[in-house]
């Protein structure tokens, strides 16, 4: 198995009805904090408001209902797709050349007293089919008699990504009072190559080896969105994106700082869903109609209608808020904590739960909400009232993410 990875690599709301269009994140920012980069991704303004939330199919619990109850979000800024391959390959490719930078050293470096800084114009130039840089790599590269193209070629299992903060959920517990900030701070690393074999393991007897081959590897699935990605792996995106493209650019432009990519909370998402409805959905209507309303988000199921295999994020049409798919094509991951009964206790502003971290080891700690469906589900759980959930580390064919930005005002 290990040798075919590497041969992979190689509505109750408190605002009128109206269409929203997408925002170029590069515009949001620079809107906030004079920025003028351009960032790979375009976003939804979702401002604030109150909407009910719950009463919607759980496919993890005995009851098929959760208990309404109305709720208050703040604003935020949503990614108007998934998360594509080609926005994460971005990613994993500045884990690579950063790793790799730092392993050459030389001229792909700058050291400052004991920080080492990359110099990314010499380390985008990185050519890693060159023997002589690859000879230098040491144990980032696999020997030739380890793959099947008996090539050298980076290690996936070594791009790893290293993050870094500060659990306040943690530190403004009562009993944590008087504690050292830096008790808060926490550390790990995550593998950021995503699962490519997810494909094989997640339908048995099937014929995947295509997809498994060349979904995130080729060209042709650029704009599709980005899958086999856990959700550690999606929360290192986010940190990548916060801390090397959102804060980065802030502090180059001298904007106002404080800017945060992050996976959405499970309000969050359903309360963007809620907005994103189409308003105008009949009850009655033909094929060509049920199947625009499966592009708008909705609850409609076609018979003998449905996706093979992920499409391309822009595909369908936009929903009323300018968000696509969040009821088919990927399932999603969110921040939440899958707790049965959370709903109970969670808080009507901004609710949410977080319960274990990243490292807990007890399996109740670790299950993170899941939402929507997706192109593998029967047009009944294809909604984007879809509720499930995952380990934190488990990952899918079927699975992938988008993100919220929270900006300064």
């Amino acid at each position: 198995m290990r040798n075919l990875l590497l041969f992979i690599i190689a509505s109750f709301l408190c605002f009128p009805s109206y269409s929203q269009k997408s925002i170029s994140l590069r515009k949001v920012v620079s809107k906030k904090s004079e920025i003028g980069a351009t960032l790979p991704m375009s976003v939804v303004e979702i401002p604030a408001g109150t909407f009910i939330m719950g009463n919607h199919g759980d496919s993890t619990s005995a009851t098929s209902q959760r208990q309404e109850r109305p709720v208050l979000i703040s604003g935020f800024y949503m990614s108007a797709t998934e998360v594509t391959n080609a926005q994460y390959h971005e990613f994993v490719n500045w884990v690579r050349d950063s790793i790799t930078a730092k392993r050459l050293g030389g001229q792909y470096v700058t050291v400052i007293g004991n920080d080492t800084m990359i110099n990314w114009k010499e380390a985008s130039r990185i050519n890693y089919s060159d023997p002589a840089i690859l000879s230098q790599l040491g144990d980032l590269v696999l020997d030739p008699s380890k793959t099947i193209s008996q090539k050298r070629m980076i290690d996936p299992d070594k791009l790893i990504y290293a993050l870094e903060g500060f659990n306040y959920q943690e530190a403004a517990k009562k009993e944590n009072k008087g504690r050292d900030a830096k008790d808060f701070v926490y550390r790990y690393t995550v593998q950021v190559y995503p699962d490519t074999l997810a494909w094989m393991r997640d339908f048995g007897y099937s014929n995947n080896e295509q997809m498994a081959v060349n979904y995130f590897s080729s060209p042709k699935y650029q704009n599709y969105p980005v899958v086999g990605v856990s959700w550690k792996q999606a929360s290192a995106y986010c940190d990548w994106m916060t801390k090397h493209k959102i804060l980065a650019r802030q502090s180059k432009n001298r904007g106002s700082g404080g800017g945060k990519a992050r996976l959405p909370t499970e309000a969050e998402w359903e309360y963007a869903a809620s907005l994103n409805m189409k308003s105008d959905a009949k009850k009655e209507s033909g094929p060509k109609e049920d199947a625009d309303e499966i592009g708008n988000n909705t609850r409609a199921a076609i018979p003998g209608e449905g996706k093979i295999f992920p499409v391309y994020v822009k595909g369908a049409k936009k929903g009323n808020y300018g968000l696509y798919n969040l009821a088919d094509n990927v399932s999603e991951w969110t921040t939440t904590s899958y707790y049965e009964g959370g709903e109970n206790f969670q808080n009507r502003f901004n609710p949410d739960i977080q319960w274990g971290t990243p490292e807990s080891e007890s399996r109740a700690q670790r299950r993170k909400v899941i939402r929507g469906g997706s192109w593998k589900d029967t047009p009944t759980f294809m909604t984007q009232e879809n509720r499930s959930f995952e380990d934190l580390d488990a990952a899918h064919s079927y699975l992938g993410f988008r993100i919220v930005v929270n900006l300064p005002e």
